[in-house]
C-alpha cells in the first residue's frame, strides 16, 4: 500500500500560525487537563488488540511538544512523562499534513529515519490518523506503533480510522455527562467492565458485570440488558472456575493476560485480553473464535484417519494447537501414562504439562516440550520427567515433540510422543548401584584382608600354620568376590550362596545357617550374595562378630501369602554383641540391604536395632526369586 503523505512541507510561517491556532484550540477544549482519561485509554487498548501492535497512542500536538492522552504499551520513561519533544514525534506530521501517515519501516524512510522516536521509543512501523475537534481544528493523532517493519494494509488503515472516529466522538462529548459506554456500543468486539467479588476472608469467589456493550450480548446470546449488576455465576450458571481465577490473578498481579478459552455452558470459544484497572476492577475485550478454531482444527487433521493412526500407536501421542497448547487429539495410551481419562484430556490440558524433575521439584509448564514448541521457541524438543501421580509415586516418561507448520512456515500445532521409560530408568539405577558396589568393595578389600591377617596371626601357634591359614582365608575371600562381582549363571541354593558370601568374615564359624533347600535364579543369587556379604561385614565391624562370644543365626523358610503365592522368609539375627543403634546417616550398605531381594516390592525388608543385637527380616515372592532372568 502506498504511503498517503504529502511530500511538500508548508512554510515555517504557516506552520507557526497553525501551531498557535492549535494550541489555543487545545487550551479551550481542556483536553490537555484530561489526558489519560479512561475512554481514551480503552480505545487505545482496543487499537492494540485490533491491530496486534505493542503500542497505541492518542496524542495531542502542541506548539513545541506532543502530549499523550493515552499511551498503552509505551516504554518508560516516556509513558510516565506523558509526552515528548516534537523532534521525537511522528504524530506531528499527521497534524501538519492533515491526513494519515503510513510508515512501514522508518529505517528505510529518509523522512523518518533520523526522527528521535526511532532510537528512544523503538518506533519502526507507524500508522497514524488525524484527530479533529468539532470545530474542525486538527489537534492530534491516533497511532499504532510496531517495533518491527510492517506492511500496513488498507484494512489496517480503515480500522484505525474507525477507532479515530471514536476518539473524536469522545472529544466532542467531553463536556457532557454522557457515559463513555456509548462509545463502546459501536465496537464489534465484546467489552466488559467488571469488579471482583470477595467473601468475608478476602478470597475472590465471583465477579460482577458493571458495564457491557451490545456486542457482548450478541456474542454470548444473553438477553440484552440483563447482565449489568449481576455476577458471572448468576448470568452464566455452571461457568468454569478458570474464568474467575484468571481474572482475579490479573487484578492481584497487575499484569494483563490474553486468553483463548471455552465457556462450556455456551459451547463457544472466546479469545481476548483482560487488563487490570485497580481497586478490584478490570476490563475485558474479546471475540467469538469458535468458527475460526473449528476451521483450524479441520485443517490440522483429517478426523478419522489421524485419530485411527494415533490410537494405533504403542506410545502416548498428542496433537496440540499453537500457540494456546489446547489438546486436539490424544490417544488412550497417553491417558494411561498420565493417569487421566483420554477423552478428558482436551478439557484438562494441564494434565499433560504436570510433572516432576529428578529431584522431585515440580516442572515449570514453560519447560515442557509441547509448551516450548507451541510458543514458537523451538521446532523440536525432548525431555525426561516423572508424572506427578501421587497414587503410585509417578512414572518416568520421555516426551519428544515437533512443530507442525503451515504453507507459510508458521507453527500451527505441536505433536508430542510420550514413552514409558520406567523400566529403562530402573535398569540404569541398578547398573549405577552395581557400579557403586564395585567401588565400595574395592575400597574395603584391603581392610578385610588386613582384618583376616591380624586375626590369623594373633591365633596361630607358628608361622607355617599362620601362612597356611591366611592363604586359605584369602582364597575364600576371592571366591566370595567372584560371586559379588560376576554373579552365578546357573541357579543356586540359598544356603550355598549365603555360605560363600559370609565365609570370609566367619573364620571361627560363628554364623549359623539354618533352612530348607531352596533354589533361586541368577539375579536373586547375586542380590542375596550382596546382602549376605553386607550383613556379615557390618557384623564384623560393628555387631556380634566384632567381639568374642558373639554369634549370628541366618534362618529361612517358605510360607504362603494371603493370595496363595509362595513367599521366602529370611531372618538374620545377631546375639552376644555390643549394643547397636540406628546409624545417624545411612551408608551405601544399609541402603543396599533395604532394597531387599527381587520380588520384595510386594513383600518387605525390616531392620530392628534390638538390645540383643541387630535383627533383619526379608520377604520376597519365590516365583520372582526363581526367575531365570540374567543380571
Amino acid at each position: 500500500m502506498n504511503e498517503i503523505r504529502s511530500d511538500l512541507m508548508p512554510d515555517a510561517s504557516l506552520l507557526a500560525g497553525r501551531d498557535n491556532a492549535r494550541s489555543r484550540a487545545l487550551l479551550r477544549s481542556g483536553l490537555l487537563e484530561r489526558a489519560g482519561e479512561t475512554q481514551f485509554r480503552l480505545i487505545a487498548e482496543h487499537v492494540r488488540v485490533m491491530l496486534d501492535v505493542p503500542v497505541a497512542l492518542v496524542t495531542l500536538v502542541g506548539s513545541d511538544r506532543q502530549f499523550f492522552a493515552a499511551s498503552p504499551g509505551l516504554p518508560e520513561p516516556w509513558a510516565s512523562e506523558g509526552g515528548t519533544p516534537l523532534d521525537m514525534s511522528f504524530c506531528r506530521h499527521v497534524v501538519e499534513d492533515g491526513r494519515p501517515v503510513i510508515v512501514p519501516d522508518a529505517h528505510g524512510d529518509p523522512d523518518f529515519c533520523h526522527n528521535g522516536a526511532v532510537e528512544a521509543l523503538g518506533v519502526v512501523a507507524y500508522l497514524g490518523v488525524p484527530l479533529r475537534l468539532g470545530s474542525g481544528e486538527l489537534v492530534g493523532a491516533l497511532a499504532a506503533i510496531d517495533g518491527q517493519p510492517r506492511p500496513w494494509t488498507d484494512g489496517d488503515l480503515k480500522r484505525l480510522a474507525s477507532a479515530g472516529d471514536l476518539v473524536m466522538s469522545a472529544m466532542a462529548e467531553r463536556l457532557s455527562d454522557a457515559r463513555w459506554r456509548m462509545i463502546f456500543e459501536q465496537l464489534e468486539e465484546a467489552f466488559i467492565l467488571g469488579r471482583l467479588r470477595r467473601d468475608e476472608t478476602g478470597r475472590v469467589v465471583d465477579w460482577v458485570y458493571e458495564e457491557v456493550n451490545r456486542a457482548w450480548y450478541a456474542l454470548t446470546g444473553v438477553l440484552v440488558g440483563s447482565a449489568v449488576g449481576r455476577s458471572v455465576r448468576d448470568v452464566l450458571p455452571g461457568i468454569e472456575d478458570e474464568w474467575i481465577d484468571e481474572f482475579a490473578a490479573v487484578v492481584e498481579t497487575g499484569e494483563a493476560r490474553r486468553f483463548t478459552r471455552r465457556v462450556g455452558t455456551l459451547g463457544r470459544w472466546y479469545e481476548g485480553i483482560v487488563r487490570p484497572l485497580g481497586e478490584d476492577r478490570f476490563t475485558v475485550i474479546f471475540l467469538d473464535v469458535s468458527d475460526r478454531l473449528a476451521k483450524e482444527e479441520a485443517l490440522l487433521h483429517n478426523e478419522a484417519r489421524v485419530r485411527t493412526l494415533v490410537e494405533s500407536m504403542p506410545i502416548g501421542v498428542a496433537l496440540a494447537e499453537a500457540p494456546s497448547g489446547r489438546i486436539l487429539i490424544a490417544n488412550r495410551r497417553l491417558g494411561r501414562l498420565l493417569g487421566v481419562e483420554p477423552d478428558s484430556l482436551p478439557a484438562v490440558s494441564d494434565a499433560l504439562f504436570a510433572g516432576l524433575r529428578e529431584d522431585g521439584a515440580p516442572m515449570a509448564r514453560d519447560d515442557h516440550p509441547l509448551a516450548r514448541i507451541a510458543s514458537g521457541a523451538t521446532d523440536s524438543a525432548a525431555l525426561e520427567m516423572r508424572t506427578g501421580r501421587p497414587e503410585d509415586g509417578g512414572r518416568w516418561i520421555e516426551v519428544q515433540g515437533s512443530a507442525v507448520k503451515d504453507g507459510h512456515g508458521r507453527t500451527v500445532a505441536a505433536v508430542v510422543a510420550v514413552s514409558d521409560i520406567e523400566g529403562r530408568k530402573r535398569d540404569d539405577e541398578q547398573r549405577t548401584l552395581l557400579n557403586h558396589e564395585l567401588a565400595h568393595r574395592l575400597k574395603n578389600t584391603l581392610a578385610v584382608v588386613q582384618s583376616i591377617a591380624t586375626q590369623t596371626l594373633r591365633g596361630a601357634p607358628d608361622l607355617a600354620t599362620a601362612r597356611a591359614s591366611l592363604g586359605q582365608r584369602i582364597r575364600t575371600l576371592s571366591q566370595a568376590h567372584d560371586i559379588l562381582l560376576a554373579g552365578r549363571r546357573d541357579a543356586g541354593s540359598v544356603e550355598a550362596i549365603l555360605r560363600a558370601a559370609v565365609a570370609p568374615h566367619d573364620p571361627d564359624e560363628r554364623i549359623r545357617l539354618n533352612g530348607p533347600a531352596v533354589m533361586i535364579g541368577p539375579k536373586a543369587s547375586l542380590s542375596l550374595a550382596l546382602i549376605g556379604h553386607e550383613l556379615a561385614t557390618n557384623a564384623v565391624k560393628y555387631g556380634a562378630l566384632s567381639v568374642p562370644g558373639g554369634s549370628v543365626e541366618a534362618r529361612w523358610s517358605v510360607g504362603e501369602s494371603s493370595d496363595g503365592s509362595s513367599v521366602l522368609h529370611l531372618d538374620w539375627r545377631e546375639v552376644g554383641g555390643p549394643a547397636v543403634a540406628p546409624p545417624v546417616q545411612k551408608g551405601f550398605g544399609t541402603r543396599l540391604i533395604e532394597m531387599g531381594l527381587p520380588g520384595s516390592a510386594s513383600g518387605s525388608v525390616t531392620i530392628h536395632y534390638e538390645p540383643a543385637g541387630l535383627h533383619c527380616r526379608m520377604e520376597a515372592r519365590l516365583t520372582e526369586l526363581q526367575s531365570q532372568d540374567e543380571v
